[in-house]
């Protein structure tokens, strides 16, 4: 029997250790997305995250794709401690083979967002304060790393964007060979997996007003379910209510409460009423502690805001985030390009790439979103 080398065992045994199944298999799927999108960074520094899981791979991705300085943000979190995240980013540079290493570092000092080129919109990146945007560059670059309208302004000023003159554009998730949005159906279905419903002639009730439905609605369709979609303000009959398996509640972009005593259900209703059906909680503002202390079934069972997701496309495996943040730099990398040329930006300028286009203008708060 052949052994692996004692670096890459060890490199392989770590990541193991932090939930990735296959190592090897995720250094192949980077190796594939810098190709897709023929990202190439050189000569620019980008700041971005430094994370655990299948996040580890967002500063890893711009190191193989040839930065010349990628600076990785991190701290601990519950997810994570700070050295974790670093074992895990050296055992994945050393399984690519990679000659650089990223710079993690637990400062948000503001020479560090002076000195990138591409700064990314990521979690411990953010927020993205005023202070630090007036820190970047001129010509400096802000991609979303997601669709324009999922931006939130607890986590970017765009305002302070706009002033400075920093453009920040977000990224086509349907983009062809990307198609980003087709994991949300499978995501929601394996939530449901897990809270053992079975999918196929499963009764759900799907709370939608949003991308999120329709996306939703056509896989668990496919797969057999009876669905029936309905827009976050509407009236849910007794009789449905509990003739259903599960409620799934999946609104993204609504900012008030869902399922609550100041939603559009009230838990002590359902309780009432349908004791028996379950709420499966992707996306949307929920009261969780009344679901619960009306012991309603509820998976995940986690407090979230509105605007977030309980579990990300991470849930699924590494592609959907590889893909995504392999996207969202070559968003960076062709606007950085773009702008060091000494070319403007005009208000509705979109990036076009392989004839499609990949990065769209976010507008400041008042103005239309693209």
């Amino acid at each position: 029997m052949i052994s692996l080398p004692e670096t890459r065992r060890k490199s392989t045994e770590t990541l193991k250790a932090a939930g990735l199944f296959n190592p090897l298999r995720m250094v192949r799927l980077l190796k594939e997305a810098i190709a897709f999108f023929d990202l190439d960074l050189s000569g620019l520094t980008v700041l971005t995250e430094a994370a655990s899981a299948a996040y580890v791979t967002t500063p890893v991705l711009a190191l193989m794709a040839g930065a010349k300085r990628v600076i990785g943000l991190t701290r601990s979190s519950p997810y994570a401690t700070v050295e974790e995240v670093l074992s895990q980013t050296r055992a994945l540079e050393r399984l690519c083979e990679l000659g650089a290493e990223t710079e993690i570092r637990t400062d948000r000092s503001l020479d560090l967002f002076a000195q990138a080129d591409i700064v990314t919109n990521l979690g411990f990146v953010r927020p993205i304060t005023a202070d630090l945007i007036s820190a970047m560059k001129p010509a400096a670059v802000l991609p979303l790393m997601a669709e324009t309208w999922e931006v939130r302004p607890q986590d970017l000023d765009l305002e302070a964007c706009m002033a400075r003159g920093i453009p920040v554009f977000g990224t086509n998730e349907d983009f062809p060979g990307l198609e980003i949005f087709s994991y949300i159906g499978l995501l929601c279905a394996k939530i449901l997996y897990e809270a053992q419903i079975e999918v196929h002639k499963s009764k759900l009730i799907l709370v939608s007003s949003d991308k999120f439905g329709a996306t939703i609605e056509m896989h668990l369709k496919r797969a057999g379910a009876h669905v029936r979609i309905v827009s976050s303000e509407g009236y849910l009959r007794d009789v449905d209510l509990a003739a259903s398996d599960a409620i799934i509640v999946a609104d993204y972009t609504r900012r008030d409460e869902i399922i609550g005593p100041e939603g559009n259900l009230n838990p002590a209703r359902l309780a009432r009423v349908a004791p028996q059906t379950a709420i499966i909680h992707l996306a949307g503002k929920i009261d969780l502690k009344a679901i619960t202390e009306h012991g309603i079934p509820i998976y995940p069972e986690k407090r979230i805001g509105s605007r977030r997701m309980t579990l990300t496309l991470a849930h699924l495996g590494p592609k959907p985030v590889i893909d995504l943040h392999a996207a969202g730099l070559k968003v960076g990398e062709l606007a950085a390009r773009h702008r060091q040329s000494g070319s403007l930006f005009s208000p509705n300028f979109a990036i076009h790439y392989k004839g499609h286009p990949l990065g769209q203008p976010v507008q400041p708060p008042g103005v239309e979103q693209l």
